[in-house]
């Protein structure tokens, strides 16, 4: 009878060591190779969990589900069977009919997740090697900082105070988010960003006119309508110790260039006819860029001709309007923003394309 017993739990031991062996073997098993670096179930598993802590998508099916008749004719049920005696818990019951709600989508939810997030692996296996060839991948002390940043922007209800890293992390796990692979998610990115920066930070050049047409469609954005001059300053000199007798004679000059300027096409020959003249472009200028006197002298002066003379230390000036336009102008804090929006656009496309390059280059077997 021992013997016939010992048999027995000798075989049900070895039962349940191959049934534990082939589940730990099906968690960690190797579902694709990327470059010979492996990606096993465990880490879709871990991404996908990750991915349901911070899904909209799961939210928005839980809302649903949870004012549907069905549901409520389950909650119905359940308040029969359990007859909760308190407010407490009611609550209590309540909790456990949302969490199974959720583990219901959540389940429903990592069937068609799985491609996806393999995907995402994969494309991260790549940016990383990318960036440790580049010697451009974040290191855990970089790491450790950005999660000092994020935590130092979030408080604790309790005490008012920002948050620890250490006092985040906890937060993360609380909410059911691995901290591992949120801080993997977060070196495959911002490694990424740094890959693609230092190979394309010479291809993207974004321009003031760039910056404009976007400002022109973002009303928001852009402020008032500006008039923006183009502008060519012309000086005849005149030393600050000349009689007024000089200073007289290069003020009639200076009207006489005034009045036999109608374009701007001429002006440096006409200019260059002048002994002790210079011209100079001043490019485009909005009308605030200038005082106020001489605001109203561009404003009264047509295209192709020049604002009347005036008497400065430097010497006699005049101003020929080449070109004005109306549009919108943003300060410099926004058209800064403007500019680095449409840096990341560029840098985003060229992202894409690289990613695509190296995916092709790449040896990805899947298993």
């Amino acid at each position: 009878m021992i013997g016939r017993f010992l048999i027995l739990s000798i075989a049900l031991f070895g039962w349940c060591f191959l049934a534990t062996t082939a589940m730990a073997q099906n968690t960690t098993s190797i579902v694709a190779l990327v470059n010979d670096e492996p990606i096993s179930n465990h880490d879709v598993d871990m991404r996908i969990k990750l991915y349901l802590a911070n899904s909209k998508d799961l939210v928005a099916r839980l809302k649903k589900k949870l004012s549907s008749k069905n549901t409520q004719k389950l909650w119905q049920k359940m308040v029969q069977d359990y007859q909760p005696q308190s407010r407490a818990e009611a609550q209590k019951l309540q909790k456990k009919l949302v969490g199974k709600l959720r583990r219901d989508i959540q389940n429903s939810m990592k069937g068609r997740l799985k491609k996806k997030i393999l995907k995402e692996l994969i494309n991260e296996r790549i940016q990383l090697q990318q960036a440790s060839k580049l010697g451009v991948a974040l290191t855990d002390e970089e790491l450790d900082a950005r999660l000092d940043i994020i935590a130092s922007r979030n408080k604790n209800k309790r005490t008012g105070k920002t948050l620890t890293r250490k006092e985040f992390t906890k937060s993360l796990t609380r909410m059911g988010i691995p901290v591992r692979e949120f801080r993997n998610r977060m070196k495959a990115k911002s490694s990424w960003v740094r890959v693609v920066r230092r190979k394309f930070q010479f291809q993207v050049n974004i321009g003031d006119q760039d910056v404009d047409r976007l400002i022109n469609t973002q009303g928001d954005v852009a402020g008032k309508m500006k008039t923006i001059y183009k502008i060519q300053r012309i000086r005849l000199q005149v030393s600050s110790s000349a009689s007024d007798k000089v200073k007289a004679e290069q003020l009639i000059k200076a009207e006489k260039l005034r009045n036999a300027v109608t374009s701007c096409g001429r002006l440096k020959e006409m200019v260059g006819q002048l002994s002790g003249a210079s011209l100079k472009s001043l490019g485009s200028k909005p009308s605030d860029s200038f005082p106020y006197t001489m605001r109203a002298y561009l404003s009264h002066t047509k295209n192709g001709h020049l604002t009347p003379p005036t008497l400065t230390s430097s010497g006699v000036e005049l101003y020929a309007v080449c070109d004005r336009k109306e549009r919108r102008v943003a300060d410099k804090t926004k058209r800064k923003a403007v500019k680095e929006k449409l840096r990341q656009a560029e840098f985003e496309v060229l992202a894409r394309r690289h990613l695509q390059d190296l995916r092709q280059e790449a040896s990805i077997e899947y298993r």
